[in-house]
């Protein structure tokens, strides 16, 4: 057990200088572009997303209130049951 312990201390060492090494070697990135995710990180998305929104939200707002129904927020309700299919799909 002893052995296993100081096998786990001389890889922790290592990890510990190579990635020092690599630090010195990659110039450092700000820390939110490395965490950018989204649009923030692919801007040239931007015009086809609002594009879509658009699209969805008017039809919502064109179909919704012409169904039957005593929901009386329809449209938030078609647009919350879109989101949680949309996000089963991905």
């Amino acid at each position: 057990m002893a052995d296993l312990k100081k096998r786990a201390e001389e890889i922790v060492k290592r990890s510990l200088y190579h990635v020092a090494k690599h630090k010195e070697a990659v110039a450092p990135a700000p820390l939110d572009a490395v965490y950018d995710s989204g649009l923030k990180r692919y801007p040239e998305f931007k015009p086809l997303v609002d594009e879509l929104r658009v699209m969805v939200v008017r039809a919502i707002q064109a179909k919704a209130d012409a169904i039957e129904s005593q929901m009386p927020y329809k449209q938030q309700f078609v647009l919350e049951e879109l989101i949680t299919q949309l996000k089963d799909l991905v």
